[in-house]
């Protein structure tokens, strides 16, 4: 597996608060817009990339989007990936890229394939804690963490698409907001703590 520089591959388009966590999850890769929900919060989303198609440039109507349910309000706390993608002749491994977002497009834009100006096949590999680059974002009230892979560039015709990721997973670390109960009880334990002093020093 060839290892890129973590730092080269993120670029920062929003951020947003941090919280908790616990659970895991896997996902396989759906249509687009499909919503992936889970009853439990989870601390990590696995996604399968097996077929995905790179169309064109962020925001067009043809690119494959992925919506997850991780929880309202969940911190995205951290990134690994594991992937062979492919870049057809005329495009760019460079340009292959993938943006995860609130479902409001606030996140962080990711290229494997950052300073491979050449088409071809690549296995891409490593990690990122996004708190080291000050990129750990949150999702909205909707709980919706948004996967569109995408084109840097569209170098091809319209109906063409520029690559595909052939295999691999994508995981992402998510730090849930506590539950309701959970932070009633954590409040409790606070409010009790001066009496308990008190008593300690008499």
């Amino acid at each position: 597996m060839a290892n890129k520089n973590h730092a080269k591959c993120l670029v920062i388009l929003g951020i947003v608060a941090a919280a908790m966590g616990c659970g895991v999850a896997q996902a396989e890769s759906v249509s687009s817009s499909q919503l992936i929900a889970h009853e439990n919060a989870v601390h990590e989303l696995q996604v399968n990339t097996v077929g995905i198609l790179n169309n064109d440039e962020r925001g067009a109507a043809t690119n494959v989007i992925l919506d997850f349910y991780v929880g309202a309000g969940a911190s995205i706390t951290s990134f690994a990936w594991n992937v062979n993608v492919t870049s057809y002749p005329g495009s760019y491994l460079s340009e292959m890229q993938l943006t995860f977002t609130d479902s409001l497009g606030y996140g962080v834009t990711f290229t494997p394939g950052s300073g491979d100006d050449f088409d071809g096949t690549m296995d891409y590999a490593g990690f990122q804690d996004l708190g080291e680059l000050g990129q750990v974002f949150a999702v909205g009230a909707d709980g919706i963490l948004r996967l569109e892979f995408h084109d840097g560039f569209k170098d091809l015709a319209f109906d063409e698409p520029e690559g595909v990721w052939n295999s691999g997973t994508l995981t992402f670390g998510i730090a849930p907001v506590p539950e309701a109960p959970m932070v009633a009880m954590m409040l409790g334990g606070l409010l009790l703590l001066p009496g308990a002093l008190k008593r300690r020093r008499r």
